[in-house]
């Protein structure tokens, strides 16, 4: 019993670590030398360093990202653990990923790492499902809606296939993180919009 708690504790604690490997800030400051915090909007992943460092960079980062989801879940299941916490390893990384330990809990949005781990647990539903969400987002150019249609699609996929509840609700639950973290970014920006405004005012 204090042998599985250990491995289920050791699991979660490395998928958080894996997840908290910044990897764009890495890449930013080898291929560039800058941070790339400062350089863009204080956002973390493969778009900003596409913008600000290039396409390979961009690529290595993206790589990365998913391979963090990937290696998170391969860990977890290697060491003979239940499907819960191989899920629990996947959102851990994605929570890494998000509030990097390593970036005084900044980071990304977590979208690749969140590809990466729902590849590894259910790859060919997931690309149904992005196709899906790539026609919605096509027809509405709306990215949260889509992304949102995306998620709920491949939940209702998995139970009308007949897969375990956990992978059921996997999709809703690993979004969470991302819902989170869209939320506090969207209300740093109003806030530096009023502080924008605010100095405008004043001058």
């Amino acid at each position: 019993m204090v042998g599985e708690i250990f491995l289920v504790m050791l699991a979660i604690g490395v998928a958080y670590l894996l997840g908290s490997i910044p990897s764009a800030y890495l890449i930013g400051r080898w291929l560039k030398g800058l941070d790339i915090r400062e350089a863009g909007d204080g956002r973390l992943g493969a778009a900003v360093t596409f913008r600000r460092v290039g396409m390979a960079g961009s690529v290595i980062v993206a790589v990365m990202d998913v391979g963090k989801g990937v290696v998170a879940v391969l860990i977890a299941e290697t060491l003979g653990l239940p499907l819960a916490v191989v899920v629990g390893a996947g959102l851990a990384a994605v929570v890494g990923h998000n509030w990097s330990i390593f970036l005084q809990f900044k980071g990304g949005k977590g979208a690749l790492t969140t590809c990466g781990v729902l590849a590894s647990l259910m790859f060919w539903q997931l690309l149904a499902a992005l196709a899906v969400g790539g026609v919605v987002f096509a027809i509405t150019r709306k990215t949260g809606f889509s992304t949102g249609v995306l998620f709920c699609f491949l939940a209702l996929l998995n139970l009308f296939t007949g897969s375990l509840i956990v992978l059921v609700i996997t999709p809703i639950l690993i979004a969470v993180p991302m819902v989170l973290k869209h939320i506090s970014m969207s209300k740093a920006d109003v806030a530096v919009m009023a502080g924008v405004e605010g100095q405008s005012e004043k001058g």
